[in-house]
């Protein structure tokens, strides 16, 4: 079997970064063909200002960008398409992506506008999958490269390299891919839409609560390689993440996608032992980490998914966890839901559960405002808009919230080992 070649680099300079890991992997001209159109996908999925590491990097995206004119690429596109419920040039312009492409003269790219598709079948599809619209530009374009942040995160206990190619779809499948299994999904639309390389923002990735919630970690390294699965392995390694524990290796290993095995992986640039710094990742038992409470979530998509991961940390934040477990919280496409509970019990999240919203307490939007399930739970009041009070209350929360998840993090700093054995 041919090893796989991950290149890991770490300097205070992100262009000397990017540079480096492209040169260890062959060089930027060999990579690139001249005169080719690249489409560049950064992770541009929910509305996260620089600094906060909810999206991309922008000034790594920058870097990316100056690599790629350099190898001489004709045409540069950085396309995304958000999260359901998300616009994506709003996301963009949050991100600094929409400041980046300005400055450098490259082309911002809606993939959710783009009506102009194209069908495509998956073959042998291991998920309910079978086919997918994709947009004419995103297949005819000679290069795509991969440009994700690592981070927690709520649906896969972490998103890098693999999840990052989710953001190529219509929202229609983005809400059926969790409606059948997500990690399989996830490889059957790398099964047609497969990324020539992939460069992973680790300067600053997201631990804790992300993406909605994330604390930035002081990192300082960029990862590349052509193998997706490759990146992601020696990603999780690099923040102490046992691959075991999550669902997408296995789902790559049977979709023959890439290598996760240490053996067949060769590390060019820094070493893993050279770069370690142990994450907190706190989504490893998912909803189960909450086993107080009765969390419905089956057939949600990623975007409610953190809303409520987010919203039981911050009950705890605000000391009104213990005080409403009777809640039953509901969030994704459900065809029944027990006709045993007390409307003022059951917290309805989101637009999928609009069917049932007599039934108990609604929480509107699709994506809901960030502090609306939490306040639906304490109030067991429909929360619908954005109205009066809200800001002020926000910014009351806002110090408690912060409080909260500094005292988390001073803990965990404490108890961290240097290197897990």
């Amino acid at each position: 079997m041919t090893k796989s070649i991950v290149a890991i680099a770490k300097d205070p300079d992100i262009q000397v970064m990017v540079d480096q890991v492209l040169n260890e992997l062959g060089g930027a001209n060999t990579l690139i063909r001249k005169n080719s159109t690249v489409i560049l996908k950064p992770n541009a999925g929910h509305l996260g200002a620089p600094g906060t590491s909810i999206n991309t990097n922008h000034n790594f995206l920058r870097a990316v960008i100056r690599a790629v004119k350099a190898a001489g690429a004709k045409r540069i596109v950085v396309g995304e398409a958000a999260a359901i419920g998300c616009n994506t040039m709003e996301c963009f312009e949050s991100a600094g992506h929409a400041q980046v492409a300005r400055e450098e003269g490259v082309e911002l790219y809606d993939i959710k506008s783009d009506p102009d598709l194209i069908k495509v079948q998956i073959r042998d599809a291991r998920s309910e999958i079978k086919h997918v619209m994709l947009p004419r530009l995103l297949l005819e374009a000679e290069h795509i490269i991969n440009l994700p942040v690592f981070k927690s995160h709520a649906s896969m206990v972490f998103s890098c390299a693999l999840k990052n190619i989710k953001g190529v779809v219509q929202d229609k499948v983005h809400y059926e891919m969790h409606r059948t299994n997500l990690a399989m999904a996830m490889m059957d639309i790398w099964a047609v839409v497969k990324a020539d390389l992939t460069i992973a923002d680790l300067i600053y990735p997201a631990e804790g609560f992300g993406p909605h919630s994330a604390v930035p970690l002081d990192f300082g390294c960029v990862v590349a390689s052509k193998d997706p699965v490759a990146l992601d392995a020696t990603a999780c390694r690099m923040v102490g993440l046992d691959i075991s524990m999550v669902d997408y290796f296995e789902a790559a290993r049977e979709r023959g996608l890439g290598t996760s095995d240490e053996n067949n992986i060769i590390i060019k640039g820094k070493t893993i032992d050279e770069v370690y710094k142990k994450m907190w990742l706190p989504y490893l038992e998912k909803f189960d980490t909450w086993p107080e409470y009765n969390i419905m979530h089956e057939n949600s998509c990623s975007s409610c998914q953190s809303l409520v991961a987010f919203t039981m940390e911050k009950l705890k934040a605000l000391g009104e966890y213990d005080k409403n477990q009777d809640a039953v919280i509901v969030l994704g496409a459900k065809k029944e839901i027990p006709e045993d509970i007390p409307p003022e019990k059951l917290i309805l999240c989101g637009n999928c559960t609009a069917k049932y919203r007599n039934r108990g307490v609604a929480v509107h939007g699709c994506p809901p405002s960030e502090p609306h399930i939490a306040w639906a739970i304490i109030d067991r009041m429909d929360q619908t808009e954005i109205g009066p009070g809200f800001r002020e209350r926000m910014a009351a929360e806002e110090p408690i919230w912060n409080a909260y998840i500094d005292k988390i993090v001073e803990e965990k700093r404490k108890t961290t080992p240097s290197k897990d054995k």
